[in-house]
Parts: structure tokens; C-alpha cells; sequence
């Protein structure tokens, strides 16, 4: 017959795969413990480094996410127009190298 869940005591690839490798704990931190014990040391440190470099990377986007709506909104605004003084510094610059 078929083995129930609830008979089997977890082992650590199946508390892996509950607490880690499962869409519905995308927003909890990794078991950098059992990934440790796991995989080993080296991949244990990846992915410990991967989870804060991630962490270090959401002000940036959000950053990057608010810079980008406000040129969405904003770019019929800003239409570019002819300044002759502005091209002639970069021409005079561009001559006297």
C-alpha cells in the first residue's frame, strides 16, 4: 500500500522541500541551518550570501521602480529644445583638446 504522510517521520531532504523549495514560503527566511546540513558548507554560504545580497538589492529596485514611473508620467513634458549656448561650450571644449 501507499506510505501516508503523517506516518513518516520527516527527514531533511522533506523539511527542505516544506520550509524552502515550496512557493507558499517565498516570503519567510531560508533554513540556512538545514541547507548547511544538507547540501554542505560551500553551498550553505551561497545561498546565505544570495539571501542577503537579494535583501541589499530591494531598495534599489524600489528606487529604480519609482525613477522609472515618474519618467513614464513626466516624459511628454520634457521635450528637448535647441540652446546655442549650451552646444557651443561642448564644441568649444571638443576643440580645445
Amino acid at each position: 500500500g501507499e506510505i501516508e504522510d503523517g506516518d513518516v517521520e520527516p527527514n531533511d531532504r522533506r523539511l527542505l522541500f516544506e520550509e524552502w523549495a515550496s512557493y507558499s514560503v517565498f516570503y519567510k527566511y531560508q533554513p540556512i541551518g538545514l541547507i548547511r546540513k544538507y547540501f554542505g558548507e560551500k553551498v550553505g554560504l551561497y545561498f546565505a550570501w544570495l539571501g542577503v545580497y537579494t535583501q541589499m538589492l530591494i531598495p534599489a529596485s524600489i528606487i529604480g521602480v519609482i525613477v522609472f514611473l515618474y519618467g513614464c508620467a513626466t516624459v511628454d513634458d520634457n521635450i528637448p529644445r535647441y540652446q546655442p549656448h549650451l552646444y557651443s561650450v561642448v564644441l568649444i571644449s571638443e576643440i580645445s583638446y
